[in-house]
């Protein structure tokens, strides 16, 4: 197993990106969902429409709990069979998604309104968006987990609204758009194309996980000295270093940090974990004492 992950082929994305497809907005409008799915409609993104985008799109909605049942490629017929809309003529709710809706529709990019994403933290609405074609997602904003389990799925996640005109106009659109202001181990992951990518490449030694302040990373105390995002150059890096003092020995830190701190990996091959601190903005992998999973929700 491990062998076949040394000889398994991994790159990066390439630094930019053209999508084709198109755009599907998830307006509170029964009629503009149907016509977008069944009538090839295209909608244009007026304040109007703005407006009128759902918010608070749960997971649930994206893939409802009977759905999860599948694990596979499945998934991709699925994708928001559970959205609620409103039948503007009527007042009343509608669920205007059909099975295989969205895949047939040729839909690179879905775009919805503020806390996008919340509920429970299900891989599978993600996955599900990911093998219908969504390749981008783009909300107000979106929440943490499901955040995060786009960047973990290959599923590229902005707040930013320009986006879509690029994406409709065909323009290729820089990777680094995606991954300002990450952390170095988020960022690689979204280079990579997802965490299990990432996680070959960092078997293959094409990776680096930052030390933390406590372990004398460079990235993390300039973060702490500039305030920046730790988007330094190497140059930059090396003049600067020779100006830094050392980390301290200690640090109060909160119980949830002790734990944090105990429990990080520093040498995942001789099995060491443990360093005397962390501070908000480390990154790391961490030991785990107790693991579950939700079965029925992880495709």
């Amino acid at each position: 197993m491990i062998k076949d992950l040394l000889d398994r082929s991994i790159e990066k994305r390439p630094d930019t990106l053209k999508f084709q497809g198109r755009i599907l907005y998830l307006v509170d409008d029964a009629e503009s969902v149907k016509a977008q799915l069944y009538e090839g409609r295209e909608l244009e993104l007026t304040d109007e429409l703005r407006e009128n985008l759902r918010d608070q799109i749960s997971t649930d909605e994206i893939t409802p709990a009977y759905i999860c049942f599948f694990y596979d490629e499945t998934l991709g017929d699925f994708p928001y069979l559970g959205l609620r809309t409103t039948n503007q003529t009527t007042g009343e709710t509608e669920y205007p998604v059909e099975r295989n809706a969205v895949r047939n529709g040729d839909f690179v990019c879905s775009v919805a309104g503020k806390r996008r994403g919340k509920g429970s933290s299900r891989e599978a609405s993600p996955y599900a968006e990911l093998h219908a074609g969504i390749r981008v997602v783009v909300a107000e904003s979106i929440e943490r987990i499901y955040n995060e389990n786009c960047q973990n799925l290959g599923v590229l996640a902005t707040d930013d609204f320009d986006i879509i005109a690029r994406i409709k106009a065909g323009e290729e659109i820089s990777l680094s758009e995606f991954t300002h202001g990450k952390d170095e181990i988020t960022r690689q992951i979204i280079e990579y194309g997802g965490l299990f990518e990432f996680n070959v490449a960092r078997l293959q030694g094409k990776v680096t996980i930052p030390r933390t302040a406590a372990q004398g990373g460079i990235s993390a105390r300039l973060q702490d000295r500039s305030g920046s995002d730790g988007g330094q150059s190497a140059n930059d890096d090396a003049s600067m270093a020779a100006t830094l003092e050392a980390p301290p020995a200690r640090r109060p830190m909160t119980l949830s940090e002790k734990i944090f701190a105990r429990h990080l990996v520093t040498d995942a091959s001789k099995g060491e974990m443990g360093v005397t601190w962390v501070r908000p903005g480390d990154a790391g992998f961490f030991r785990t004492d107790i693991r579950f999973s939700h079965e029925y929700v992880t495709p």
